[in-house]
């Protein structure tokens, strides 16, 4: 069983929670301070993956950083951070590591590019425009969607509840799928409820989006939806640990009773 959404906390990264850097205003905003104290991580992360026990990989990556250099400190940092963590709980969980796409106001193509020459493997990417305070559709991101979509690897794409209007909306989510047809996305929370509108996706998707499961309402969602719907949604196990209000365990759990039998 792989968590397709696993979150590192890189020292660049808990450096910023810590400062409350005045730069990173969604990170600090999203993101509780708690978290940088007394150990929270180590014991959050020793908690879900010693019980999760059916866990043997996960799909890591970081947080969006707004400055040049922490980002791609971060990037460096992501995988042996990942093996400290494996060595420190005496786990051999496979880890594969998920790139974030910059702010491209801050770094260009080019850059990010090159960066990716100091990353040993990497198996996906993932972005949130809107802690770029931007959406998808900014013609600034066109070259890395390019250049993703040549890849065949998996993007994660954060998108939005309908009833919230915001730079991760649906709306935007149907045009980039309209201009960027081949990508593979992985959508986290379900997509958001993309799947109510799943023939409209499919009239442009090459390639069926991936629907994680990282979402506290993954409970709900199953009494709403029955088993023969859920069984044509491609929907793959993702926690989003330990960003998720403290119920990685419970959605695992959620999973494990309600899920796994369904998508076998």
């Amino acid at each position: 069983m792989i968590d397709h959404e696993f979150r590192i906390v890189t020292p660049v990264l808990l450096d910023l929670l810590k400062k409350k850097s005045q730069q990173e205003k969604t990170l600090i905003g999203k993101i509780p301070i708690f978290i940088t104290k007394n150990n929270y991580l180590n014991n959050a992360n020793k908690d879900y993956l010693k019980q999760a026990k059916l866990i043997k990989g996960v799909y890591f990556r970081g947080l969006p950083i707004n400055n040049k250099k922490k980002y791609f400190d971060q990037e460096i940092q992501l995988e042996e951070s990942f093996l400290k963590m494996n060595e420190n709980l005496c786990l051999n969980v496979k880890g594969n590591q998920i790139v974030q796409i910059p702010n491209p106001d801050l770094v260009s193509f080019s850059l990010f590019k090159k960066n990716l020459e100091k990353i040993r493997k990497f198996y996906g990417f993932e972005v949130i425009p809107s802690w770029h305070n931007k959406n998808i559709n900014d013609k600034s991101y066109n070259k890395f969607l390019n250049f993703i979509q040549e890849t065949g690897l998996p993007l994660s794409l954060e998108i939005d509840y309908f009833y919230r209007s915001s730079n991760d909306s649906i709306h935007n989510f149907f045009k980039i799928i309209k201009n960027f047809p081949k990508i593979r996305y992985w959508l986290p929370h379900l997509g958001c409820g993309i799947f109510l509108h799943w023939n409209k996706v499919m009239e442009f998707c090459k390639y069926k989006p991936i629907l994680l499961s990282s979402t506290n309402d993954l409970f709900r969602w199953k009494k709403i939806l029955n088993k023969n719907f859920l069984k044509n949604l491609p929907i793959k196990y993702a926690s989003d640990h330990p960003f998720n209000g403290l119920n990685s365990l419970k959605i695992y759990k959620t999973w494990l009773k309600k899920f796994k039998v369904i998508k076998k």
